[in-house]
């Protein structure tokens, strides 16, 4: 069968690549299959192009999947509109994030034949053995959603407890070395710099967030023998010198991180380095295992405290004392690696006091660096749907992009805050703060990013100011005219 995965363009291939198509691709039989992947983002190819048209056709597939966040799911869409429009008999299928957590309302569109949510490493092989039957039956296959008789079928998830049984991605098929030359690199300077995942699943509750409905919340590890053979093969077959463990929970289960990190010290791989730029929970560490991930690699981290304002933390359901946060970050550079924080700012009933206790607890941990960014609501998540019943969001918003700094939902109470002004000036005071933060900071951002990220927030600035001193306007004609 001839199977061609398509990866849409809209993601920021400085931070990522079709890692999924890697391990789908791995995990076929090629002595079954024949496969293909269209990289659309790494390409710059819109579903529009001749181009792709012309790659679809020449390849003539017998079943096409694509895989998006919410943020290029329209552009999935178009794509699947234009492999109907050249043969009406090939298959669609979509899988990812935005697939997993919005499943309802994405199977109302015709385009789509099947959809996968979650995990699909191993019941994507079996769907391919069901569809070449004369008679398939597609009850056995985990975590497929298809149409029959007018109804639609919710398969369960695929949630198997051993993920050694999965083969790890196949980083030719995804082209790395075509990433890496086109500047990949996430959170990091390295240029020798490759994804992995160790773990999966997330057992926490925030409202705004997609990791356990895309992996469920038992967490479950790889085997640290399976992970060594993984890291040897990226160093020594791919010369490889960061590794950039994207888990959510990766020190969640403590004493598997520390075993991880002393098999790693034990390789002794000269310049070897890791990252975990997704984050870790500040409360699944100590003093021991902080000391041996510096020891295994490791030169920062990443903790996520969201927010400083306890009812925001509340609202989250985050299941963090803000309070806490600053001793952990003394705790994490004594160890003597850097530590940045994530924020979420313009979240659902925030106010400006809010905002003011998140700024006061930036500058309370005098982090090396900090990311600000914008509340984006996500099908699928508990908020999302709230939103949607309070009326604030229509269902079926998706997301802005997560670089061009523009918001798709604004609480009522923040409609007036500049945003980009807050986080330049939040940026500035950092740097002058601790001028001696400011390669650090280079090295978090690709420097290119950072002059384009700049270049956005001034213009973003520059408009909220216009439309501030136009609606300023206006209310004094409207008020003049009311006194006429």
């Amino acid at each position: 069968m001839k199977v061609l995965f398509i990866w849409p363009k809209g993601f920021d291939t400085h931070y990522v690549l079709p890692l999924a198509f890697g391990y789908l691709t791995s995990n076929l039989d090629h002595s079954k299959h024949e496969i293909k992947i269209i990289d659309c983002s790494l390409h710059k190819l819109t579903s529009d192009k001749p181009e792709l048209r012309k790659e679809i056709s020449s390849f003539c597939p017998d079943i096409v999947g694509v895989s998006c966040w919410s943020t290029t799911y329209l552009e999935a869409i178009k794509i699947l509109e234009t492999v109907k429009s050249i043969d009406e008999d090939i298959i669609t299928a979509m899988g990812g994030v935005h697939a997993t957590t919005y499943p309802d309302r994405t199977m109302e569109h015709k385009e789509i034949d099947f959809l996968f949510r979650g995990e699909a490493e191993v019941s994507f092989p079996v769907f391919l053995d069901e569809l070449a039957k004369e008679h398939p039956n597609y009850e056995n296959v985990l975590g497929l959603i298809y149409r029959s008789n007018s109804s639609i079928i919710n398969n369960p998830p695929e949630r198997r407890d051993n993920i050694d049984e999965i083969k790890w991605a196949d980083y030719d098929a995804i082209d790395l070395e075509g990433y890496i030359n086109s500047g990949y690199r996430l959170h990091t300077t390295i240029k020798r710099n490759a994804p992995v995942w160790v773990t999966r699943g997330c057992p926490y509750r925030c409202t705004f967030c997609t990791a356990p409905l895309q992996n469920g919340k038992k967490v479950r590890t790889h085997s640290v023998e399976y992970m060594v053979r993984l890291v040897k093969h990226l160093y020594d077959e791919k010369n490889i010198r960061q590794i950039n463990i994207i888990d959510d929970n990766f020190t969640f289960h403590t004493e598997y991180a520390k075993e991880f990190c002393r098999a790693i010290i034990a390789l002794n791989l000269k310049d070897l380095r890791f990252n975990t730029p997704n984050g870790i929970r500040a409360q699944r560490t100590d003093k021991e295992l902080l000391n041996l991930m510096w020891e295994a690699g490791w030169r920062s981290l990443i903790i996520a405290p969201e927010s400083g304002s306890k009812k925001v933390l509340k609202k989250m359901q985050k299941d963090l004392d803000p309070d806490i946060v600053p001793e952990k970050v003394k705790e994490i550079r004594e160890a003597g690696l850097k530590c940045s924080g994530f924020f979420i700012i313009g979240y659902p009933d925030e106010t400006l006091e809010d905002m003011k206790e998140t700024v006061s607890l930036i500058k309370k941990c005098r982090f090396n660096f900090f990311f600000l960014n914008n509340f984006q609501p996500l099908p699928g998540t508990p908020l999302y749907d709230e939103l949607v019943r309070k009326g604030e969001i229509e269902d079926g918003l998706m997301p802005g992009n997560f670089s061009d700094g523009v918001r798709a939902y604004t609480p009522k109470a923040l409609r007036t805050v500049n945003f980009p002004k807050l986080v330049l000036m939040l940026y500035l005071n950092l740097a002058f703060r601790e001028p001696l933060n400011i390669p650090y900071m280079i090295t978090q951002v690709n420097p290119r990013m950072i002059v384009e990220k700049v270049w956005v927030n001034l213009k973003q600035m520059i408009l909220h100011w216009g439309r501030s001193k136009s609606n300023k306007l206006s209310e004094v004609e409207t008020k003049s005219q009311i006194k006429s």
